[in-house]
This record gives structure tokens, sequence and C-alpha cells, in this order.
């Protein structure tokens, strides 16, 4: 299986690099969070939502993923953050290259939180480790509760899932008992923010979760060494890839 090990050699060279890029935003003190959803979930309706807050306190950068087009990107140009655009053009996810490249634009003693809106896709940014801190998963109540089931993935590598647009639950058959159980299924330890980016509910939860990650990134920068750096579970990689058709 020729593809197989093609795969494998690939996932390794892009995790390689992801730690280059983890060990570089550790030096710098730089929080790195990287928000995976389906396309429409609402990641660009959360960081307009929680970017008024964090920009009061916080140097923010932030790389957009789209295959193409800046409209996310145009939308966050209101606020007072540096913005770099990447168009993937036939490929669904972010890679550790790309962002690499992407980096050489940002002066990283002028960040103190670097957000990365990776690709709308539900299947393959899972599998690629870009050097972040953690993984955001938003997931909205439209989607339907049994998104865990279908991608697995996603679910379990998650440090915090968002459910997001909860002022619609009413309008639809979303059952919150089977969405958290099969969450728990997949993952015991993320937190599960419900907000409704639109509305402002619980949006301050997001911020909350952001900051305790950059004053924590902020406490640990030159802890190198002495066993007391960084404590984020590491189930990014090494957990072994899966392809999906």
């Amino acid at each position: 299986m020729h593809y197989v090990e093609l795969e494998k050699d690939l996932l390794h060279q892009n995790d390689k690099l992801a730690e280059n890029i983890k060990n570089n935003m550790d030096d710098h003190g730089i929080y790195v969070l990287n928000i995976m959803s389906a396309p429409g979930s609402g990641k660009t309706s959360i960081l307009e939502a929680v970017l008024p807050e964090l920009t009061k306190k916080y140097r923010i950068g932030i790389i957009e993923g789209d295959m193409q087009g800046t409209a996310d990107a145009d939308r966050l140009a209101k606020f007072p953050v540096k913005i770099h655009q990447i168009n993937t053009h036939s490929i669904c996810h972010l890679e550790a290259a790309m962002l690499e490249r992407s980096l050489l634009n940002f002066d990283l003693h002028k960040i103190d939180c670097l957000i990365i809106e990776n690709v709308g896709n539900m299947v393959c940014p899972a599998d690629f480790f870009l050097g972040e801190d953690d993984v955001m998963m938003v997931v909205s109540i439209t989607e339907g509760h049994d998104k865990p089931h279908k991608y697995p993935v996603m679910f379990s590598k998650a440090d915090v899932i968002v459910l997001n647009k909860t002022d619609l639950m009413g309008a639809t058959n979303f059952n919150r008992d089977i969405f958290y159980e099969q969450v728990r299924a997949l993952n015991r330890e993320a937190d599960i923010l419900e907000v409704s980016a639109t509305q402002g509910t619980n949006v301050g939860k997001i911020v909350h979760f952001i900051e305790h990650g950059i004053a924590h990134k902020k406490g640990h920068a030159h802890d190198h060494g002495d066993g007391h750096g960084h404590d984020h579970k590491h189930h990014h990689h090494g957990h072994g890839h899966h392809h999906h058709d």
C-alpha cells in the first residue's frame, strides 16, 4: 500500500515542522489556538464576538485559512489585529509548511496570541498538527446532534468544543443529551461551551478560555528543560492518523 506509506510520511514531515513551530512559539511566549469546524459553523462570527474584548488587553495575530477568497479576513479587518490570509486552493486543510511561510509576515515579538482559523472541513484539518497549544472545535446546533458519531477524529482531538447557535435550538430537533453522550464517548476532557456568537450569549466563556491559555503560556515562556513547561495535553499527533475518503 504505497499510498498509505506516502501519507504517513507526509504527516510525519508535517508533525516535525509543526514541532519546530511550536518550539518557536513557546520561546516567544505566544499562545496558539487552532479553530476547526465545518463550513458555516460560525468560526468567524465567534472571532467577531471575542476580539473586542481580547484586543483590549492582548496583541492578537490571525491566520485565515480558506480555499479561496478573503471574505473572512475582510470581516475581521475592522479589528486592531494583524491578519494574514492563506488560500489553499484545492487543499481542504492548513499544513505546517503553509503556516511556517505565513509566520514570516508577523513580528513574533509583538504577538501574545496567534489564532488560526482553519479551512472549513470536518475531516482533513484534524490530521494536521500546526504547533498549536489548543484545538477549539466549533459545531453548530443546525448541523445536528450526531456529528460526533460521524466525525470522531476532530471531536476526540479538541481541547474545547464550542456548541454555537444555541439561539436556534428551538427551531431544530437537536438533542443535547445525545450530543453530550457522543462527545463524552470520544473525549472526556474537553470543555463544552454552549454559545450564540450572534446574540453574544456566553461569549465571555470563550474569552476566558483564550485568556487562560495566554496567561498560562506567558507564565511558562522560558521554562524549557526544568520540567515545568507546557502541560496541555498533546494528543494532536502520535495517535495514528486516519485517512477518510
